[in-house]
């Protein structure tokens, strides 16, 4: 008994490290994406004053306009972004949808900020000109973080109350029954700093209170007391719908994902078409130019030779 209260312990323990790691592995990967979104802020914030440097239509332009593109692309893998151009092609990006928190405008960049509350749930900011806004990405990588801190936060939640009610429970029933020496049980399990840092504070199965407080020593009523806990308590049953309603999450996500995937590239292939250059074509079309150019010259000579021939004649 005590090798099985052993492994379960072990089992919480286990579980609620690897819920501790993901979380601060979300959190180091959640600062990475708002630096890089920081960072692509302030290159469109510069490309934004070339913008304005130089002469609209000239090929300087049409290279800042396509660094801006690509800034602004991956911008919206990171969250959702809504953009205006002015007459210069320079970009003012909304962070959060249209009605969201203004990001770039000019020359001007703001920062973005990553928090973590007390609850586990992720917060993000947008502070520019002195100004701080809460941001709500619906979209990209960071609304991908706030969901999966939120599971998290649910998870750890979850499965603290079902360890929590597991060691007062189990303590609860060995406590009020006697062991083979006829003392008092005592508590099996104790906790430490959270509620699934579980270990096992018995030692010696003779301190198991098998007997109830008035049975004999051969009494085994408390054992069945402690095997209706583990029935009435829903310990494992509460696990189980733990686990698949995370896994049931998991899989939503991922279909979700993968319409999202089909969406973008069936966007940017519409963006190709409708900007982007064929190169069979252009040579076709370059050939086809040059011939008539060279028609057109012959045409042109032609008719030289033939006014000087004109002019020539006695």
């Amino acid at each position: 008994m005590l090798e099985s209260a052993g492994t379960a312990a072990a089992a919480f323990a286990t579980t609620g490290k690897a819920l501790d790691t993901a979380a601060t592995e979300l959190d180091a990967s959640a600062s990475q994406a708002v630096q890089s979104l920081n960072s692509l802020g302030t290159a469109l914030a510069k490309i934004n004053d070339g913008l304005a440097r130089t002469q609209p239509g000239s090929s300087s332009a049409a290279q800042l306009a396509d660094q801006r593109d690509q800034v602004l692309e991956q911008m919206s893998t990171l969250t959702d972004v809504n953009t205006a151009f002015d007459d210069l092609g320079r970009a003012t990006v909304r962070l959060g949808g249209a009605a969201g928190s203004v990001f770039v405008i000019g020359t001007d960049s703001g920062q973005v900020s990553f928090a973590r509350n007390d609850e586990g749930a992720v917060q993000f900011a947008v502070t520019r000109a002195g100004a701080t806004s809460a941001l709500s990405p619906s979209g990209g990588t960071l609304a991908g973080f706030a969901d999966g801190a939120q599971r998290i936060a649910s998870a750890r939640e979850g499965l603290n109350a079902i360890a929590s009610d597991f060691t007062a429970q189990v303590n609860a029933v060995q406590m009020q029954g006697r062991d083979l020496d006829g003392k008092a049980g005592a508590a099996l399990f104790t906790t430490g700093a959270t509620p699934t840092d579980i270990s096992v504070t018995m030692t010696d199965p003779r301190g198991i209170a098998a007997a109830s407080a008035n049975g004999s020593i051969r009494d085994a009523s408390n054992l069945s007391a402690l095997q209706a806990v583990r029935g009435s308590g829903g310990f494992e049953m509460r696990t189980t719908n733990l686990i698949a309603g995370n896994s049931a999450a998991l899989e939503q996500r991922k279909t979700v994902a993968d319409a999202q995937s089909a969406i973008r590239d069936g966007a940017v292939s519409s963006l190709a078409a409708a900007s982007g250059v064929d190169l069979d074509s252009e040579a076709v079309d370059l050939l086809r130019f040059q011939q008539a150019y060279q028609a057109s010259s012959r045409v042109i000579q032609t008719a030289r030779d033939t006014f000087q021939t004109i002019l020539e004649i006695r």
